[in-house]
């Protein structure tokens, strides 16, 4: 009897390409502990219309550029070039990974619709984008 390893590598794109595109799978294997972290996450639920977030930090390329807490900013992204382009983007609601791209194809989006927050909290963004509080 042959038996037949497969590398860990291997798995995880057969994984991901049951799930997602093959360029997307492509992109994201050039980063494969976070792409083998994002397993489990692609087995969760979309975020329920009537969910109520209580905090929302999104990083570009794993650095926060915003922060907000119970209805209130917490902080904003540090010194970004207005034509920056991150590799990765993405969004934690409560702590979970909700929405996530690489090179700008979607991997996960959990949010089909915005969940329930105050948008007003975030008018001070309008008026000095990169500001920290």
């Amino acid at each position: 009897m042959t038996t037949t390893i497969q590398a860990p590598d291997s798995v995880l794109a057969q994984i991901l390409r049951a799930k997602l595109p093959d360029a997307t799978v492509t992109a994201l294997l050039v980063y494969p502990t976070l792409a083998a972290d994002l397993v489990p996450v692609l087995e969760q639920p979309p975020l329920s219309p009537d969910y109520v977030l209580r905090e929302l930090e999104v990083r570009f390329d794993d650095v926060t550029v915003l922060l907000w807490r119970d209805g209130q900013l917490q902080a904003q992204c540090p010194d970004v070039d207005m034509d920056y382009t991150p590799t990765l983007v993405e969004w934690l609601i409560d702590g979970d990974t909700a929405y996530l791209t690489v090179h700008g194809l979607e991997v996960i989006n959990r949010i089909k619709t915005l969940p329930l927050m105050d948008l007003e909290s975030l008018d001070p963004l309008k008026e000095e984008p990169c500001n920290p509080l």
